[in-house]
């Protein structure tokens, strides 16, 4: 007994290890036995399991279709920035040729006017509907006076009613105060060209028996000492004659486009025997 009492821990363990190796080798050579809290857990598990998969993989998908959304978003944006850059560098370029279309014309204008016309920029369009006006950069101390004629390539713009030092205005061809002598550059039939309504000039005082057709073009004829001759004003579009009337009357459609005037060039009177013809095309 007393090596019982002394040997208490090293019995108690062997005895033990002795039960679990006993247990172990039933368990293993037996079947084993079911645990219903188990199943239970293991039924309870697996759709929750199985859901926060499936939760799992769609916000990855998710997240990498977002990243690829947004990366197409950066990219269109991108191209949609870029096509702006182009078109705005395409428009410049647009211009910039427009505007030496505009001055070579200009400048071959002045080499056949001879003489030393005075080249000025439009810097303003009257606003009122009575008064059709345009307002130049260049005045009294470059030359001009009240008076002068003023051309654009395309034709006859108007005259210059007033000037201050660095500014003139222009009365333009379509305002009803202005007034050219103009012939029908095909049948030489001559009149005289007033500013109309709606954007159209009226060549009027024309004699009956003159043949007048649409289509014709009208120029100045130089007999007023304002325009030299043969510069373009316009082109007939409708011809009015009242049976036994003293004169026709024509609706004329301008040569120049008053709202889109850029540059002119500004001369002075000609004298009669210097009156330059320039014959419209």
């Amino acid at each position: 007994m007393s090596w019982l009492r002394q040997h208490a821990v090293l019995v108690t363990t062997a005895g033990l290890l002795l039960i679990s190796l006993t247990l172990l080798m039933v368990n293993t050579r037996g079947q084993r036995r079911v645990d219903p809290l188990g199943v239970i857990f293991l039924e309870a598990v697996t759709p929750v399991a199985s859901l926060s998969g499936a939760v799992t993989r769609r916000l990855g998908e998710a997240w990498s279709s977002y990243v690829d959304l947004v990366g197409v978003r950066e990219e269109r944006e991108w191209l949609r920035n870029r096509v702006r850059t182009l078109e705005r560098a395409a428009d410049a370029d647009k211009q910039i040729r427009r505007e030496n279309q505009r001055l070579t014309a200009l400048l071959d204008l002045r080499e056949a006017l001879g003489g030393m016309p005075i080249a000025a920029r439009v810097t303003g369009i009257g606003a009122s509907p009575l008064f059709h006006t345009a307002t130049l950069d260049r005045g009294t101390s470059q030359g001009i006076t009240a008076g002068m004629a003023v051309l654009a390539h395309e034709g006859v713009v108007g005259r210059i009613v007033a000037a201050s030092p660095n500014a003139s205005r222009v009365l333009l061809l379509e305002d009803p105060a202005s007034g050219v002598d103009a012939v029908v550059q095909r049948s030489r039939a001559r009149g005289i060209l007033e500013g109309g309504s709606e954007g159209r000039l009226r060549l009027k005082y024309i004699k009956p028996d003159e043949e007048l057709r649409v289509g014709d073009t009208v120029v100045t004829s130089g007999f007023d000492q304002i325009f030299p001759r043969g510069i373009a004003l316009g082109r007939i579009i409708e011809v009015r004659s009242a049976p036994g009337g003293l004169f026709q009357t024509a609706e004329i459609l301008p040569s120049v486009d008053f709202g889109k005037l850029a540059e002119v060039l500004v001369l002075d009177a000609p004298k009669r025997d210097e009156v330059p013809v320039i014959e419209a095309d």
